[in-house]
């Protein structure tokens, strides 16, 4: 039998595919990221028969004449693709065996399957041509020492080798299936940023000289806001692979808009963002084109390899590239990608204690493999550095810049509650020519609302604008770029004051410089992420007051902020007030939220069970997990935005259920349904309410009031136009 000849895929047979995937297999040795000539032989091995167990009469038929896969009558392929290996001309068998048997599957584990089918792989072996009980009797030698790889652990030389080859197939695999390039070669990035050194004309800050220093090693470093932290990044990163790793949507979003500016018209071979909302994004983009329509056409590829981070250069939130973590079935595919990358870790203390932990996790495998890490943040807690140091197994280069930031930022505090009468107070004994740009940062979603709505009735002569999570995706992509062009604009330039009631979706990463910050206290690091907000560049008058501390908790957010680290957070700011520089900020961290003072605390707690649950946990052959985070939120549609925009919506879901309509069509009718989704909790969610269906998903549509002025509430109480009440479970971004 040639079973070259047969069928992997309904236009490619068994032998065209194979070469698909060696040719990708070539090209990762070629640019370096294969770095032994044994892993690149057992490589080659594995793509040319990682199918072969496809020629079964079974698999023809369904490739053929279509049908899924019935466990009952047919073994997967993978279990009979091991058969054709030549152990003799492998250099590691057991790891081609390993990648070979794992590399495509669904349901039980091959392994199981070997055990529990044996008349049904006999019976396919005979098809074959093999000497059925032979081979089979054989191949449980095998079997039993493939197994075996799963109970080392990944510092172990054998293991580090069958994970990493398993993901140079994969990674072949997945382009050749999607007609990709795996990778593209970063050949460019030095030459950037000389340019926009050269252009902007700027010497390299202190931080940016440290960061090209030591870009051979890992690195763990604290800086000031304003002090081209991204540069930074980019620098140390050089001519490499890398994932700029950021919390928050909006700050992704203008991340990968600053380094595709770098990067000029070639952008779509050197840099992605990735996130759920991606495509949405890559379409709005479009929209925003000028140009002839052929320029505004979406452009898949582009797509596809942004999801299967084949760009040099990938923005992107922790869940799209640490859930290696893990360890689910195909998880040595970002693996093996790390041990060739470099990660930067953005704000690494904004994550919840179980996103955390599993980060810190990463982070220990990716130093086991050779990848390497750059944890660049403005605070960093002291447990989350001695933690970055036991994963870094003190590989790792620690610097504080803290002494080098300006002096921008004067702190006043008050042991109350913030009101709209505060804002408003401060505001009328702030506000001069220079100073007419406030923001307003609650903890909680009910707290902003109600201060945003408060300040509308006040009369009060400023442009006032609300800006959380609980808007719709179109909604609040909009209110996301309004806030960043607000923040552009010159104070000479503005004839009414302007006034941003948010929440924490402003603290990170996002390029925004305002006057004077009025802010609840939630935790000091919270806290000093949006003193950032203000005085950016630290060219700005700081002799009076331009940061406003109401440390008292209110409003939804007893309910999420810690009890422990907020108190010592309060006992820590109460006791400054006046200009704090930023070393002052390093040191009141260092002092009042110590690895001993937390140690009582809910999040270091959580981060620790956490953490033990990702070293215990069973790898795919025993068990799957659902996912980095615990997913208690859903996208949904409001009544009341489903009643408005009825017909589009029905429009775009018949336009994604039309066979005859272009990917394209389908795909912005798919994305437009999601514009009116608002993500909410689970237990929102009345299972008896209306869904509306598109293909394979559904939205369900939710009894609660909605304004593109203030977002969701649950209440359903509208009067003249302003919503009454409060949401008791809203989401606290």
């Amino acid at each position: 039998m040639d079973i070259n000849k047969k069928l992997a895929k309904p236009n490619k047979t068994i032998e065209q595919h194979s070469k698909e995937l060696i040719e990708q297999a070539n090209l990762l040795y070629k640019l370096g990221y294969i770095k032994s000539r044994e892993m690149y032989i057992d490589l080659l091995i594995s793509c040319k028969i990682h199918d072969n167990g496809k020629a079964n009469s079974k698999f023809q038929n369904r490739v053929k004449y279509g049908g899924g896969f019935n466990p009952n009558n047919e073994v997967p392929h993978s279990v009979l693709s091991v058969f054709y290996i030549d152990k003799e001309k492998c250099i590691n068998p057991i790891a081609v065996y390993f990648s070979v048997l794992f590399h495509h599957y669904r349901g039980d584990s091959p392994i199981t399957i070997f055990n529990e089918e044996c008349s049904l792989i006999t019976d396919s072996l005979s098809e074959l041509g093999f000497s059925a009980n032979e081979a089979y009797n054989s191949m449980k030698r095998v079997i039993k020492k493939v197994k075996g790889v799963f109970e080392e652990p990944l510092n172990e030389k054998d293991k580090q080798y069958a994970v990493l080859l398993k993901g140079f197939l994969h990674k072949c695999d997945y382009s050749a299936s999607a007609g990709i390039t795996c990778e593209f070669e970063n050949n460019f990035l030095n030459e950037c940023m000389d340019s926009w050194k050269k252009q902007t004309g700027n010497e390299y800050y202190s931080l940016q000289k440290f960061c090209r220093q030591n870009f051979g090693k890992n690195i763990i470093v604290t800086a000031p806001t304003g002090m081209g932290k991204t540069e930074a990044g980019l620098l140390w990163c050089g001519n490499n692979k890398c994932f700029f790793v950021l919390p928050l949507k909006t700050a992704i979003n203008a991340m990968y808009e600053r380094i595709k500016e770098l990067c000029g018209e070639d952008y779509k071979h050197r840099v992605a963002l990735v996130h759920s909302d991606m495509k949405a994004y890559y379409l709005r983009n479009l929209d925003e084109k000028q140009g002839n329509e052929a320029d505004k056409a979406f452009d898949f590829g582009y797509a596809q390899s942004s999801r299967q981070f084949s760009l040099p250069i990938t923005v992107c939130t922790p869940d799209q590239i640490f859930d290696f973590a893990l360890k689910y079935p195909g998880y040595e595919y970002k693996l093996a990608m790390s041990s060739y990358s470099r990660f930067i870790i953005d704000e690494i203390q904004m994550y919840d204690p179980e996103l955390l932990a599993a980060i810190i996790y990463a982070v220990e495998m990716i130093h086991t493999l050779g990848g390497k890490v750059a944890v660049l943040t403005a605070t960093l807690p002291p447990f989350v550095k001695e933690e970055l140091v036991r994963a870094f197994k003190g590989d790792a280069e620690l610097e504080n810049f803290s002494g080098d930031g300006k002096l921008r930022h004067n702190v006043g505090v008050f042991e109350d509650k913030l009101t709209a009468e505060d804002v408003q107070s401060i505001i009328k004994d702030t506000r001069c020519g220079s100073v007419k740009k406030y923001l307003v940062v609650c903890n909680a979603i009910n707290v902003a609302n109600d201060i945003y709505e408060q300040l509308k009735a006040s009369g009060i002569d400023a442009d006032i604008n609300l800006f959380h999570s609980n808007f719709t995706r179109k909604d609040r992509a909009a209110k996301e770029g309004q806030i960043l062009k607000a923040a552009k604009i010159p104070n000479d330039k503005l004839e009414r004051p302007q006034i941003w009631v948010s929440t924490s979706v402003v603290e990170a990463s996002l390029d925004i410089d305002f006057d004077i910050l009025i802010t609840e206290l939630s935790d000091l690091f919270s806290l000093f992420q949006r003193f950032g907000r203000v005085n950016r560049k630290g060219k700005k008058d700081y002799s009076k007051t331009n940061c406003y501390v109401f440390t008292e908790i209110q409003g939804n957010a007893k309910y999420f902020v810690d009890e422990t680290i907020h108190s010592m957070s309060k006992s820590a700011i109460k006791n400054f007030e006046g200009v704090i520089s930023e070393y002052d900020k390093n040191n009141l961290i260092e002092e009042y939220l110590s690895v001993e003072r937390i140690k009582d605390s809910d999040y270091y707690n959580k981060y620790l069970s956490a953490y033990k649950e990702y070293q215990v946990a069973y790898e795919y052959i025993k068990s799957q997990s659902d996912g980095m985070r615990r997913i208690d939120r859903i996208d949904a549609i409001p009544i009341e935005v489903y009643d408005q925009y009825k017909n589009e919506i029905d429009g775009s879901i018949q336009v994604c259920t039309d066979g005859n309509a272009s990917p394209e069509e389908r795909l912005k009718a798919s994305e437009g349904v999601f514009d009116y989704t608002v993500s909410v909790r689970r237990s929102r969610i009345d299972t008896k309410c209306k869904s509306i269906h598109m293909g394979h998903s559904s939205i369900p549509i939710i009894n609660c009031s909605y304004s593109s002025e203030y977002g969701v509430r649950f209440d359903n109480t509208v009067q003249n136009g302003i919503i009454k009440g409060a949401d008791k479970c809203s989401n606290f971004l």
